[in-house]
Parts: structure tokens; C-alpha cells; sequence
């Protein structure tokens, strides 16, 4: 009965929605941020260079 019901349902496979794009808004802020944290001295200049290139490739 089982193998039954199972080949009378279709498959329920969720559909594949698109990832949603970060605002660039959203992305400069942070960027502005990550500047704010350098300036401050939390953040060395690779650690702002290289997060900076990770969020722009976001876009």
C-alpha cells in the first residue's frame, strides 16, 4: 500500500528560489563600519582590505 501511495504523490521537492542580493546600501554601511574598526585600530589594514573585497563581491 505504501509503494502504492508513494507513486501516486509526486516527489515534494523544494523549489530552488534564488538567494536573495544584499543591498548595496546594506553593503557600504558595513564597509563604513569595517572603516570606523581600522580607524580605531581593531582592524589592521589587510584585515579591512581583504573583509572589503569579501562584501563587494556580494554585490
Amino acid at each position: 500500500v505504501l509503494e502504492a501511495v508513494q507513486a501516486a504523490t509526486p516527489a515534494l521537492v523544494p523549489e530552488r528560489v534564488p538567494a536573495a542580493r544584499p543591498d548595496p546600501a546594506d553593503i557600504a554601511d558595513r564597509i563604513r563600519h569595517l572603516g570606523a574598526l581600522r580607524e580605531a585600530g581593531l582592524l589592521t589594514d589587510d584585515e579591512f582590505s581583504d573583509k572589503k573585497t569579501e562584501l563587494l563581491a556580494e554585490l
